[in-house]
């Protein structure tokens, strides 16, 4: 953990708003990065993240340095809110969806368009495959880091992570044929 870090967290431990602050300066966007692949809403996701940071300032002082990253506590309480979002919203869900098949297949091989078909099929995922496979392939976390952060075991993880990979791949090969 970078020095300035520990001592941002240490200063918030003491009370210290400002020190909070930056460390939302500093780890917002990637905050703000998980919940948006999850709920897939940008204005659901700015307030979850909002809530991720008022929650994760009401209780800096049970965060102990030595047992996590502050990344991985972070993504704890960021999954376990957006997940409680997908399940109270599961049938009532509006996607704000601004992916478009209009597009020849020069434009699918751009990053954003891929990028677009990935979480429009990760949208179809159970909310576990969701989080392991967001966790995991979109955010590049180790599957260590997964365990912990949504206290899954190493197997539930990868089975999860099999069928969601699965899942995702038959959903974009199917949106490119259709295109």
């Amino acid at each position: 953990m970078i020095k300035s870090t520990e001592n941002l967290i240490k200063r918030s431990k003491k009370g210290d708003k400002q020190a909070f602050g930056e460390l939302v300066l500093l780890y917002g966007e990637y905050v703000f990065s998980l919940v948006f692949r999850m709920v897939t809403i940008d204005a659901v996701a700015e307030d979850i993240t909002q809530d991720v940071f008022v929650r994760a300032w009401k209780n800096i002082h049970k965060y102990e340095i030595s047992k996590s990253k502050i990344t991985t506590w972070l993504f704890t309480i960021a999954s376990r809110l957006s997940l409680d979002y997908l399940r109270s919203h599961k049938n009532t869900q509006t996607i704000n969806d601004d992916f478009d098949l209009a597009y020849n297949d020069e434009e699918v091989q751009d990053n954003k368009e891929l990028g677009q078909l990935i979480r429009k099929a990760s949208r179809e995922l159970s909310d576990t495959q969701k989080l392991v496979f967001t966790l995991r392939d979109l955010e590049d976390l180790d599957v260590s880091e997964v365990v912990s952060i949504t206290g899954f075991s190493e197997k539930k993880i990868k089975d999860n992570l099999y069928v969601a990979r699965k899942r995702v791949r038959e959903k974009v090969e199917f949106y490119l044929k259709i295109v």
